[in-house]
C-alpha cells in the first residue's frame, strides 16, 4: 500500500488500539520526524532555502506525504520553529529553576550557541512573508521576556537586586541582548566575551547588582540547546 494512504488510514475501531508493526511509524512519530528534519534544514540553509521536496528527501518519503501533514511550506516552517522553541523553552525553564538567582541571570543573559541565535535571526527575516511564523515569534518573544522576568524577581526577592518594575526591565535587557546577538552572531563586530561583557555591565547597572557579579558565576548558557 502506498505510504500516503498507509500514514493517513484512521483507526475507526471500538476495540483496543492495534499496536503499530515493526517498522511502521505513527503519524505522531512521522510528524515530528518532518518537524526535526525541517528545523535541520533550515539551520543549515535557512527558512528560504526549505522546500517540501527537499524535507521529503531528508526524511526518506515521498513528496506527498509531506502534503499530507503540511498544507504549505510556510506551515511546515511555522510549526517546525514553534515547536522547537516550545520544547526548548521548557528545558530552559527547568533549567533555571535549578540554578540560584544571580547564576540564572548569567546563563539566560549569555552568549548562545550560533546555531541557536541563527535561526532565530533567520525567522525574523522570514516572518514578514510568513504570517504564522510572525505569530510564534510574537508568542515565543513573550514567553522569552516572562522567563527573564522571573529570574529578575527572583533576584530581588533574594535582596541581589533592585527593579521598580521587573517586565519592563525584562523588555530592555532582552531588546539589548538580542541587538548584541545580531552584532555577534551575524555581523561578527563582537565576539562572545565581549557581548558578554556588554549585556553584563547593562544588566548589573539596570538592576543595582554589584559590578562582575555576573560574569563571576558564569557557568554556561541556558539558551540554545535545540530540543531533539
Amino acid at each position: 500500500m502506498p505510504e500516503t494512504v498507509r500514514d493517513a488510514a484512521p483507526q475507526a475501531s471500538t476495540a483496543a488500539p492495534e499496536r503499530k508493526s515493526a517498522g511502521r511509524k505513527t503519524s505522531e512519530e512521522r510528524r515530528a520526524e518532518i518537524l526535526r528534519a525541517t528545523l535541520g534544514i533550515v539551520a543549515r540553509k535557512g527558512f528560504a532555502s526549505v522546500t517540501l521536496r527537499e524535507v521529503a528527501a531528508e526524511v526518506g518519503v515521498v513528496h506527498g506525504l509531506i502534503r499530507h501533514y503540511f498544507a504549505t511550506r510556510e506551515e511546515l516552517m511555522a510549526e517546525a520553529f514553534d515547536s522547537a522553541v516550545t520544547a526548548e523553552l521548557a528545558s530552559d525553564s527547568a533549567l533555571l529553576a535549578e540554578l540560584a538567582p544571580v547564576p540564572a541571570l548569567a546563563a539566560w543573559l549569555s552568549t548562545t550557541p550560533e546555531d541557536h541565535y541563527l535561526v532565530w535571526i533567520d525567522a525574523w527575516s522570514e516572518a514578514p512573508r510568513n504570517p504564522a511564523l510572525a505569530a510564534a515569534l510574537v508568542r515565543h518573544h513573550h514567553d522569552c521576556e516572562a522567563l527573564l522576568a522571573g529570574v529578575i524577581r527572583r533576584a530581588v526577592d533574594a535582596g541581589l537586586a533592585t527593579s521598580a518594575d521587573p517586565d519592563a526591565d525584562s523588555r530592555m535587557l532582552t531588546a539589548l541582548a538580542d541587538g548584541i546577538a545580531v552584532q555577534h552572531h551575524a555581523m561578527g563586530v563582537v565576539d562572545a566575551p565581549a557581548a558578554d561583557a556588554l549585556v553584563f555591565t547593562a544588566t548589573e547597572q539596570r538592576l543595582g547588582m554589584t559590578p562582575g557579579s555576573l560574569a563571576a558565576v558564569l557557568a554556561g548558557s541556558a539558551r540554545g540547546q535545540w530540543a531533539g
